[in-house]
């Protein structure tokens, strides 16, 4: 919900140019009609991946992802869940674009192999973050998102790509390397990533 219900806050541009899967789009289209609502105040230009704008070339990975939007009738559409890759046509720098990982494959490492920068998904510390908080009864797996800590966490998985620059995202209130004097926080400095901010900038 909150990665497209943005896109009603677009809606005295004039035009707007979606980019996204086919699937995403039937679904904003039929089970939550959020596309032919924003339709009766903008005119939307449809493209899929991979798309140019503005000297920037963005291609999409699928993502294995088995959680649907609550306002999915079935099982998650293709392309549900994707991650992006940023190249600069000018300058051959590239960024990938995580903001949510539901599982680490063989396909993702291809994906981010050889990029400048790597923004990931932070959403969650451990597994059971949620549940050891009474906020939910469902892991982080559960709600797609691969944790941070942990056997086969992101943490793990960063640390092991030859990536210069690696950058966590989309972080839940609940996430301790929010609190910047906690372990958590630490850790994820000394290993060299970073921790998003709104505002922040990403030069290509």
């Amino acid at each position: 919900m909150d990665h497209v219900a943005g896109l009603l806050s677009l809606r005295e541009n004039g035009t707007l140019r979606l980019v996204c899967a086919q699937g995403v789009k039937r679904l904003l289209t039929t089970s939550f009609g959020l596309l032919p609502a924003l339709e009766k105040y903008c005119k939307i230009n449809y493209d899929v991946f991979p798309v140019q704008i503005a000297g920037i070339r963005i291609s999409a990975l699928e993502l294995e992802s088995h959680k649907a939007p609550r306002y999915s009738p079935a099982r998650p559409p293709k392309g549900n869940v994707v991650g992006l890759r940023l190249l600069s046509i000018k300058g051959r720098q590239s960024v990938v674009y995580l903001p949510g990982l539901p599982a680490i494959s063989k396909d993702l490492d291809e994906f981010v192999n050889g990029c400048d920068c790597l923004i990931v998904d932070g959403t969650f510390w451990s597994e059971r973050e949620m549940i050891s908080s009474g906020l939910s009864r469902r892991t982080a797996r559960d709600m797609g998102h691969v944790p941070i800590d942990g056997k086969g966490g992101s943490f793990e998985w960063l640390r092991r790509l030859d990536v210069p620059r690696k950058i966590y995202t989309h972080i839940n209130n609940s996430n301790p390397i929010l609190r910047k004097t906690s372990r958590e926080r630490r850790m994820i400095e000394k290993a060299g990533f970073e921790i998003s901010y709104d505002g922040m900038d990403i030069h290509l």
